[in-house]
């Protein structure tokens, strides 16, 4: 259609995720996300939080279904689409919805921990003292124009994902 605009918006979803099958049993998905405009107030020389903008999202076939599963009330998402003004409130005719990882830790069904999958067992206590992991052997990949420098593929890599997702102690 003439006269769409493309959108992108970035904020929480508001309440619930509604599901619903089309009479031809497709499945369609309506939320709300609440976009914050960021505003620079010159006169306190800060920034602050702008009103609230509703804008009423909806998506069609299987990114419905995944909507519903995956997003609740308060996740932050980026919503692409058709964006329109209908009975005086915006409109977003999504093509693509995901989590904001600015803000949250997204797992996809390949990269979910075996514990959180129910693949494995929990692991066990933690000594005080790790023993030495076994030396790997590196790979290297091809030479790409684009690829890191030489260096940063000989830093010794990390023995776990412990240290980057640990809680930090000191507050924030």
């Amino acid at each position: 259609m003439s006269g769409e605009t493309t959108a992108v918006i970035r904020g929480r979803v508001y309440g619930t995720v509604q599901l619903r099958h089309t009479e031809r049993g497709m499945p369609a998905a309506r939320f709300t996300v609440l976009q914050v405009p960021r505003e620079y107030d010159r006169a306190r020389e800060q920034w602050r939080d702008g009103e609230p903008v509703p804008v009423i999202c909806t998506v069609t076939g299987p990114l419905a279904r995944h909507a519903a599963e995956c997003l609740t009330d308060a996740v932050h998402v980026i919503a692409t689409g058709n964006l329109a003004l209908r009975d005086n409130r915006l409109h977003l005719d999504t093509a693509q919805v995901g989590v904001d990882l600015a803000h949250h830790v997204a797992y996809i069904d390949d990269t979910l921990p075996s514990v959180l999958a129910g693949r494995a067992p929990a692991p066990a206590a933690r000594a005080t003292t790790a023993p030495e992991p076994a030396p790997r052997a590196e790979r290297r990949p091809a030479a790409a124009p684009t690829a890191a420098p030489a260096s940063w593929w000989q830093s010794p890599s990390r023995r776990s994902w412990d240290a980057v997702t640990a809680p930090s102690r000191t507050g924030r």
